[in-house]
């Protein structure tokens, strides 16, 4: 049997050569260097062992009387009992040497003068370097779990990665959730290519998606938009990407981000927004027929009380008649707040007539000049869609009053060919440069006009005012030019 001291399975280290005395100073040599041994003078004794061992490491002479070394490592092999292993050859066998360490092994030492001063510093050095494969392989295994855990996460979520290599040309790569997002296999289509936004990006989004990541892509930067796909079954889904510039020594190299679908989102984001828009009607309309008529009645009862207040104190008379002034008043402004809430023009006589009632209360209400313009009849014939032009045009109006104490105030309206343009112009302190992030305002108005598939540009005059511009696409056209031109 071979001769070892206590084995630990992890640091234990075989000696196998067949000179016993030359392998007991090989021993001796590690020990004094702090390693525990074991050793074995024939190949037979060798894979006897290591059928019950699992050394740190093998030190194998390439001949053994009864099996060389090749063979023992193929024997291991085969068995499923490889160890990492150190060739020990003579003087002229380093050939031989070499072709085993194509095999796997990690180091040779050749039988000369130095040979036994030299073996712990090998050892000691092929050691480390099964270390570092060790905790290579522990990241590996980490990274692979890690990659697995993110990829069913982004299935979960419905969202897909992306990495674009920065050129000259990009090299966009996709993780496989985004083709699934899109409904193509990988291969099918390559991304960011001309043919791909063309036939997945929809019509209206395709200018400015490729606006924005051209902008992006030059400049070195990330971009942050939402816009609607068209998967290969005609299914329009709604998607936020969001991406950041990887940089190299203060230069972008490549930009990272990612793609999530929010079309589930944004349906229910639509059916909050109908009920919020049902809840104003019926405020509205409360209002309107309730404390309106309620008002009615007391502004009677005022009047008839003045009339019986006449024959006895014309003091008291006229404090009657200025209550049924005053609760006049009342029932005017909460029909217009009621008008506000519920605009039964817009539902009965279409968008403009609702636009043009807009105009004249707000100027009888706040006392400044504001006119609606629309040179061609524009009829919308989808009744969502006016609804958010409508509030999209009101909102601008209270933003115009609220924040740039305008004086002036337009509202236009107009079509060309397959869209629908609205603007609303004032003349006030002009919208900050860049617009401010926390106004809900903007977002509102961006957030309507995304519902109905269009945008929203705000701009800041040359010397003072704002400009609201909404553009959307209409399924049927209708006449004629821009507003203001």
């Amino acid at each position: 049997m071979p001769e070892h001291t206590a084995p630990t399975p992890a640091t234990t280290l075989f000696v196998v050569d067949d000179d016993l005395g030359l392998a007991r100073l090989i021993e001796r040599a590690l020990k004094r260097a702090g390693y525990s041994t074991a050793s074995a003078t024939s190949g037979r004794e060798a894979l006897t062992w290591l059928s019950e061992h699992q050394p740190g490491l093998l030190l194998l002479d390439l001949k053994l009387q009864d099996l060389d070394g090749a063979e023992l490592i193929n024997r291991l092999e085969s068995a499923k009992r490889s160890v990492p292993f150190i060739v020990i050859t003579g003087q002229g066998d380093e050939r031989v040497a070499v072709e085993m360490m194509k095999r796997g092994g990690l180091d040779y030492v050749v039988k000369d003068a130095q040979f036994l001063e030299l073996v712990p510093t090998i050892v000691q050095r092929a050691l480390a370097q099964i270390e570092r494969d060790r905790r290579l392989a522990v990241a590996e295994d980490a990274l692979r779990s890690s990659e697995a855990m993110l990829a069913k996460a982004q299935q979960i979520a419905h969202m897909g990665g992306y990495e674009i290599e920065l050129g000259p040309p990009p090299k966009p790569r996709w993780s496989n959730e985004m083709f699934h997002l899109i409904g193509v296999a990988p291969g099918e289509i390559e991304p960011l290519s001309e043919a791909f936004f063309n036939r997945y990006v929809h019509e209206d989004d395709r200018e400015r998606v490729q606006s924005a990541i051209t902008t992006g892509l030059g400049e070195g930067r990330g971009w942050n938009f939402e816009y609607r796909l068209i998967r290969p079954d005609g299914e329009v889904r709604h998607v936020h990407t969001s991406s950041e510039a990887v940089c190299d020594a203060g230069r972008p190299r490549k930009i990272v981000g990612t793609l999530l679908d929010i079309t589930d989102r944004r349906r229910l984001e639509q059916e909050i927004l109908n009920i919020s828009e049902q809840e104003q009607r019926r405020i509205g309309q409360d209002l309107h027929d309730g404390i309106c008529q309620q008002l009615a009645g007391i502004e009677l009862m005022s009047q008839v009380l003045e009339q019986s207040l006449a024959r006895r104190s014309k003091k008291l008379s006229a404090q009657a008649g200025q209550i049924a002034g005053h609760v006049r008043e009342t029932i005017s402004q909460t029909r217009m707040l009621a008008h506000g809430l519920c605009p039964v023009v817009l539902e009965s006589e279409g968008l403009m007539s609702a636009l043009q009632e807009l105009a004249h209360t707000t100027s009888k209400i706040y006392g400044v000049t504001c006119v609606f313009h629309c040179n061609h009849p524009v009829q919308i014939h989808d009744q969502p869609t006016a609804t958010h032009l409508y509030r999209i045009a009101q909102e601008a109006v209270g933003n115009s009053l609220k924040h740039g104490k305008a004086r002036q105030i337009e509202i236009g309206l107009a079509a060309e060919s397959d869209r629908v343009f609205l603007c609303v112009k004032d003349d006030g302190c002009g919208i900050p440069a860049p617009p401010p992030r926390t106004g809900a305002g903007l977002r509102i108005m961006q957030y309507r006009a995304g519902m109905i598939g269009g945008s929203v540009i705000v701009q800041r005059g040359e010397l003072r005012g704002t400009t609201v511009a909404c553009s959307v696409h209409q399924s049927q056209p209708a006449a004629v030019k821009q507003p203001f031109s």
